[in-house]
């Protein structure tokens, strides 16, 4: 069971390499156009820099590559953060704004996918944040029913303590959008978060099955708080007191293959997203990443 006829596989540019391109959009491209000539990948998580020239560069390079692009909309560094959700009308109308100006950036680049996520945690009035984050989505979806809306379910009171903080809220929001004639709305996994949001991956895997349309392998810090990299910090496998190796990877596939998401027919898509250690090489890191997800679907298969 060769791994390329059963998903398709990518990896996360920003995090991967964060050290290198924070603040400086060459960096940027010239990482990114590292990875887009990765044969091994077939998917890039990514997002395009506003300033010129590199927003131009960025979207000419991508647009001649062969990766499907999946766009990741969220905050961005010396920017206020963003609130779909708010009960604040002006923060819900910027968030919206910003949105639709990524959404610019990604259909340009010929984005399949846009991946989002809830904004802040609201203890108090959840069932009215849900409400607006709904109202939030369908306007999203009616912007861009050619690309698939997906929204990343995080912590709601660990680390990132977002609204949306459990696989089966993420799929209730789903829902909710489809019923308002949307149906260009999913939901995903990710691996870092699955343990900050008291899941285990086969209830997150089963929660999320009827709108799964992305995965992210990762990692996390859970039991040490004092820890510097705990919570939502994408740690790499296998660290010291981290949550997940190959057996837990191997997991993901496991559980993907029995339920026809990785497929010859599906070829469900999963993602590498790791923000590497400080003093490590984001290249060498990769490959770390790469061959352990390798031995993970050998592992699974057998």
């Amino acid at each position: 069971m060769n791994p390329n006829n059963y998903m398709k596989l990518g990896v996360n540019h920003h995090l991967l390499c964060a050290k290198d391109i924070e603040g400086n959009s060459r960096a940027h491209y010239e990482t990114l156009k590292a990875i887009v000539e990765d044969e091994r990948f077939d998917i890039l998580d990514m997002w395009v820099p506003e300033d010129e020239p590199y927003r131009t560069k960025t979207i000419d390079m991508l647009l001649q590559s062969n990766k499907h692009i999946y766009y990741n909309c969220g905050n961005r560094s010396g920017r206020p953060s963003l609130a779909p959700a708010s009960m604040d009308k002006d923060k819900r109308e910027y968030t919206l704004s910003v949105y639709m100006d990524e959404l610019v950036r990604a259909k340009a680049i010929g984005a399949k996918k846009l991946i989002t996520n809830s904004g802040p945690n609201n203890i108090t009035q959840r069932n009215k944040a849900f409400e607006l984050l709904v109202d939030f989505y369908v306007e999203l979806c009616q912007s861009a029913p050619e690309m698939l809306i997906m929204i990343e379910p995080t912590d709601w009171d660990m680390s990132k303590k977002k609204l949306i903080g459990s696989s089966q809220e993420a799929v209730d929001i789903c829902r909710q959008v489809h019923q308002r004639g949307c149906p260009n709305m999913a939901s995903m996994v990710d691996m870092c978060h699955v343990p900050l949001m008291h899941e285990t991956l086969t209830q997150a895997l089963t929660d999320t099955e009827s709108c799964l349309a992305h995965i992210h392998l990762g990692n996390c810090i859970l039991h040490d708080q004092s820890h510097p990299l705990f919570g939502d910090k994408h740690v790499p496998f296998g660290i010291e007191d981290g949550e997940y190796d190959v057996e837990e990877i191997a997991e993901v596939f496991r559980i993907g293959i029995n339920s026809g998401y990785f497929s010859k027919k599906s070829q469900g898509s999963v993602s590498i997203e790791i923000r590497p250690l400080p003093d490590d090489d984001y290249v060498e890191a990769l490959d770390q990443y790469y061959n352990k997800t390798i031995q993970a679907w050998k592992q699974a298969i057998n």
